[in-house]
């Protein structure tokens, strides 16, 4: 054998070697315990990585660029209190976070079995799966999914409960909204053929929530058209007209739970305040009305019903009272003392 066939073989080797390792290089992937990548062929979805892998198949290519799934979801941003975008998905490299994240969507309406509307603010600790990203793979907006389904396993639990109830049982709301959360992603594997997984573990769950103020809104407003800021006397009055009007029978029955509450589990004294006060404002409403009126009223006493009240007998009590006789000084009257 010639001494250049020998080189040109060692060239050539040399050539493959090369090639070798940087096709090795290019198609090495290192995918630990908190990432991974998802790779796709011409069939679609194939696998996710785990471990140090080397993708021969020349065909399977790693999930990554413009086209790539958008797997983002929504967080609380630490700086500003408001929420933000977070990526699951480096669009470079590919690499995917399995690490646990709280996702916190914007605050959203549920409504209680005694038809309470709340607004729930809640945060849900999750992960991705990396045996179930074939359905991250498949959705188009994760975000709204993870979302959507967080939503509606909050409002499920909520709505099982009145208005009363749920203040003291959110320990239980958050472990119910895990557990169907949870059971969801069960029922939408691949073996159940109930629904559809999102790929995700959730782990933790928790919430607050608030009420609308329903109470205000007939005063601030006229005709069913909203009080401006820079409203007039006269519209103002003519609010106010119009929430006397209103009266008790037009209350909802939301409102008229709410006043149940309040009037639940206290003591006497308590109650009898509430009562008072609540006296109180309906004699303010019914002179305002009749001052209102433009003429003159003459109405008794037992006609407003000052009389029942302790306090107004005790006043009027006072006034109708005669006045003392005065002292003598020593028993000798001054020309000019009168009785």
């Amino acid at each position: 054998m010639s001494l250049a066939l020998m080189i040109s073989i060692a060239a050539l080797v040399g050539v493959i070697l090369l090639a070798a390792i940087l096709y090795i290089w290019r198609r090495y992937y290192e995918a630990r315990y908190d990432r991974t990548y998802m790779t796709q062929d011409d069939r679609g979805f194939r696998r996710a990585l785990e471990g140090k892998v080397v993708l021969w198949d020349f065909d399977e290519q790693v999930v990554r660029g413009p086209t790539a799934p958008h797997i983002e979801f929504v967080a609380l941003d630490p700086a500003t209190g408001g929420r933000r975008t977070v990526k699951l998905m480096d669009p470079r490299t590919g690499a995917i976070n399995l690490r646990p994240h709280y996702c916190a969507p914007l605050p959203f309406e549920a409504v209680t079995a005694d038809s309470h509307k709340v607004i729930v603010d809640a945060r849900v600790q999750f992960s991705l799966n990396r045996a179930l990203l074939k359905h991250v793979y498949e959705i188009q907006e994760f975000s709204l999914a993870v979302e959507s389904r967080i939503q509606s396993a909050f409002r499920a639990e909520i709505g099982k409960r009145n208005d009363e109830d749920l203040r003291t049982s959110l320990q239980e709301v958050e472990r119910g909204a895990v557990e169907r959360l949870r059971r969801d992603e069960d029922e939408g594997d691949e073996a159940g053929e109930r629904g559809m997984a999102l790929g995700v573990r959730f782990h933790t769950a928790n919430f607050t929530y608030t009420q609308p103020d329903e109470f205000s809104a007939p005063a601030m407003s006229v005709s069913g058209a909203a009080l401006p800021a820079n409203a007039t006397p006269e519209q103002q009055a003519a609010a106010r007209a119009l929430a006397r009007a209103a009266g008790v029978l037009t209350l909802r029955p939301q409102q008229i739970d709410q006043l149940a509450d309040v009037f639940k589990n206290r003591d006497p004294a308590a109650l009898a305040a509430l009562l008072a006060i609540m006296d109180m404002q309906t004699r303010q409403n019914i002179a305002e009305a009749l001052a209102a009126s433009g003429q003159l009223l003459v109405l008794t006493p037992q006609e407003l019903g000052l009389i029942g009240a302790a306090a107004q007998r005790d006043a009027l009590a006072r006034r109708v009272a005669p006045a003392p006789a005065p002292v003598p000084n020593g028993g000798a009257h001054h020309p000019e003392q009168r009785i």
